[in-house]
């Protein structure tokens, strides 16, 4: 069977959670999770640092752009209105719906991917001789539950609730590509993050703009020696003007065999709950973020 990233909690658990996150005001839940994860309050209203200000915009920031960057279809769009060259390749959309008994047989495609199109953190992959359409059902069921908006990613919840089957990206070997996600703040990319050995020995290392590693870690993930890939020039290009007109986004990217490949806009980057080693980079990655006027933003001017 395709494999599930992220295996579902036990149903009632599920509901009990949902209960009561939907019970309590958003600011109070964001609050709680910033001490559970970075140890300390959060200041939300006057955000200094980096995960701060996601949760500032998680709270307050209502632009559209923000919708178009947590629905998957839409940002596709966004990514090829903003980058119409040919230097980056947008996985084909083989189809988009509510029920997969209308997709086409799933056996039949080229290698696929199946997504959530309002959501983050789910993908099943294929084909798979053994696929079975009602299996897949079962196993996505609560992908229309379990979505970011429990948090308070508004973002998610405008987006619309539907799958997504795209194609997959290909590699000489199978394996998934190297992810590189690319911070960029007002068209400037000043921090690139690398995760690789996805299914594997998962890494994250944190590199600036010149390909020089950083002396910053991410959790308890460790970091590698991640060789320069000879598209990097490219992916810069492509995330500064994917990135321009942001105050911050964060674009992610892959290449393979010399091609770019968009994967994704991550407006919430980690949710606001990133653990970083050491703290204090917390701080600095911050400073590079202006915030826009809060009162545009709440009436979701650009």
């Amino acid at each position: 069977m395709p494999l599930l990233m992220n295996r579902p909690a036990p149903p009632m658990l599920l509901a009990a959670h949902r209960r009561l996150l939907r019970a309590l005001p958003v600011p109070l839940v964001r609050q709680a999770f910033h001490i559970t994860m970075i140890h300390r309050p959060g200041n939300f209203r006057s955000p200094r640092t980096f995960n701060e200000k996601v949760n500032w915009r998680i709270l307050y920031d209502r632009r559209d752009r923000i919708v178009a960057a947590c629905d998957k279809l839409r940002m596709k769009e966004m990514a090829r209105a903003a980058y119409p060259g040919a230097e980056m390749r947008i996985p084909q959309t083989y189809w988009s719906g509510t029920d997969l008994r209308d997709a086409p047989d799933l056996s039949q495609l080229p290698p696929w991917v199946l997504k959530p199109n309002h959501s983050s953190g789910h993908a099943l992959f294929g084909p798979d001789p053994d696929t079975d359409v009602a299996d897949l059902i079962e196993q996505t069921r609560n992908w229309w539950k379990r979505t970011p908006l429990e948090l308070g990613e508004w973002g998610y919840g405008e987006a619309r609730p539907m799958l997504l089957l795209e194609e997959r990206i290909p590699t000489p070997d199978g394996a998934p590509p190297a992810d590189y996600k690319f911070f960029v703040f007002d068209g400037r990319v000043e921090l690139i993050q690398v995760n690789s050995g996805r299914f594997g020995h998962q890494t994250a290392t944190f590199l600036d703009a010149g390909w020089n590693r950083l002396p910053v870690r991410w959790r308890i993930r460790p970091v590698a020696d991640e060789p320069r890939p000879p598209e990097l020039e490219a992916m810069l290009e492509i995330a500064s003007v994917l990135g321009s007109g942001w105050d911050f986004i964060r674009i992610d990217l892959y290449a393979v065999d010399g091609e770019v490949w968009f994967g994704e806009y991550t407006p919430y980057p980690g949710g606001g709950l990133l653990r970083y080693r050491p703290k204090q980079f917390d701080a600095e990655q911050g400073r590079h973020w202006q915030l826009p006027p809060l009162e545009q933003v709440r009436r979701g001017q650009p």
